[in-house]
This record gives structure tokens, C-alpha cells and sequence, in this order.
């Protein structure tokens, strides 16, 4: 699967940094509001393709999955074209800016039959299932 970031802060970086480690994934593209924003972090990074703008890399073919890294403001309009262009979306969290965004937006991608989820890293740590087993077992009472 080939990875595009749209946007390139703090967050951004985070995704990168775990995306190198993986195996099946590529990071493949970075796109910013300025294309020497993008070319600087496809350098440090070492990301082959760089976009000064979100539709850019939403268009770009070999891209497979966007991961929606904005400012908050931005996910659900650069989410809604993704999946409009059939794209993947990895949404960072704060998932959407209100409840009305959310509905619509995931509305959307099962209309469209495309995969859409929120970026919740701590859903996939290995203390989550130790976590759910000990609340099964009423170890720590009723949550």
C-alpha cells in the first residue's frame, strides 16, 4: 500500500517516522500548502514525491491511502475528496471538526464503498487487548 500525508507538521512526521518501519506500506507522497514545505519534508524523510498542494497528491494514481495529517479545519474537506477520487483515508485525530462533518463524511465512504477510519494509534497497542481481558475477567470492576 502506498502512503500520501497530506500535511507536513508535527504529526505528520510521527506518520512518516512509522510508516518507514513497516514492511507492506510505503510512504510515497507529502503534500503541503507550499511546495518547499513538501519538498523539505519528502527530503528529511525521504518520501519520493512532494506537492504544494492537497489535490495534488489526492490525483496522484499510485497513491492507495491518504492520511489526512491538517489542521483540524481541513479534514473534512480534504477527506471528502479523497474518498470522492475513491482514495483510503487515515483521518488523525480530532476525526472531524463536529458531529454533523462526521456523520456526513462517514456517510459518504460507505456510499462509495471506501475505507475510511480515524487514526487512533492506542487502539493497536498491545495493552489494549491485556486492557480488554482484564475488564472481561471484572478485575477492575464494572467500567
Amino acid at each position: 500500500m502506498r502512503v500520501g500525508i497530506v500535511g507536513a507538521g508535527w504529526i505528520a512526521e510521527k506518520a512518516a517516522i512509522t510508516l518507514k518501519d513497516l514492511t507492506e506500506v510505503t510512504a510515497l507522497a507529502i503534500a503541503s500548502r507550499t511546495l518547499a514545505k513538501a519538498e523539505a519534508f519528502a527530503q528529511k524523510w525521504g518520501l519520493p514525491r512532494a506537492y504544494g498542494s492537497y489535490s495534488e497528491l489526492i490525483d496522484d494514481p499510485d497513491v492507495d491511502l491518504v492520511y489526512v495529517a491538517t489542521p483540524h479545519s481541513h479534514h473534512y474537506d480534504v477527506a471528502r475528496e479523497a474518498i470522492l477520487k475513491g482514495k483510503a483515508c487515515l483521518v488523525e485525530k480530532a476525526f472531524m471538526a463536529n458531529y454533523d462533518q462526521s456523520l456526513s463524511i462517514v456517510r459518504l465512504a460507505r456510499q462509495r464503498g471506501v475505507f475510511l477510519a480515524e487514526a487512533i494509534w492506542t487502539r493497536y497497542q498491545p495493552v489494549v487487548p491485556m486492557v480488554r481481558q482484564l475488564i472481561s475477567d471484572g478485575c477492575i470492576g464494572q467500567p
